[in-house]
């Protein structure tokens, strides 16, 4: 009778144990930390990994190439982010496209830079009628319920590209790919959360 009693009690030990265990967490999904880094000239600059769609807000200073590249974690070139000559400000995206883990940025320059890395979910707000000059990162405070007519404009000299993209951030269609000045009515799917713009002069979205 003891042993039984004995038993009983580590087995009703070994329960309460059990039960004040917590349960397994999921791992928590890699994104982007926001963090500003500055520089002068060529440079590489290491970035907490990440493997989901993020946003690059880059300034330049100077009077010769800005190139800034995302690289992967075998240091190939993921993502182009920044391209221009001269002065410098937009914002671009990385992992829109694919799901390679970024760790690190290259820098090309000439003069001084800064570059502010923050999760997709920080991009300049959208209400589907916005203006805006050169590189973008646009965010609709909710995804579109249904597929819905927009106006693009562009005036400038270069190329005018704008892609949708879904509420993980990844890019969905194609809406405008044109050179030079530009106005079309398009179609945005349903489901569009963000939208890139790559520009080298004014734009405007309107319904």
């Amino acid at each position: 009778m003891r042993l039984h009693v004995r038993a009983l009690a580590v087995l009703t030990a070994l329960s309460a144990a059990f039960l004040a265990t917590p349960p397994a967490q999921a791992a928590p999904a890699v994104t982007a930390a926001a963090a500003t880094y500055r520089g002068e000239g060529d440079d590489v600059v290491r970035i907490p990994a990440t493997s989901v769609p993020s946003i690059v807000k880059a300034t330049h200073q100077g009077e010769s190439n800005f190139i800034v590249w995302a690289l992967d974690s075998s240091g190939k070139q993921a993502a182009l982010v920044a391209n221009a000559v001269g002065d410098y400000k937009g914002t671009r995206a990385f992992n829109a496209i694919g799901t390679r883990k970024i760790r690190s940025l290259e820098v090309t320059a000439d003069g001084a830079w800064t570059l502010q890395v923050l999760p997709i979910t920080k991009a300049r707000s959208w209400s589907i009628n916005v203006k805006g000059a050169g590189m973008d990162v646009l965010r609709l405070a909710t995804p579109t319920r249904a597929a819905r007519p927009i106006t693009l404009r562009h005036q400038g000299e270069s190329n005018f590209i704008v892609w949708s993209l879904d509420a993980r951030g990844r890019s969905t269609k194609l809406l405008a790919n044109k050179i030079g000045n530009y106005r079309g009515r398009v179609m945005l799917p349903a489901g569009t959360r963000y939208a890139t713009i790559e520009a080298d002069g004014t734009w405007s979205i309107a319904r």
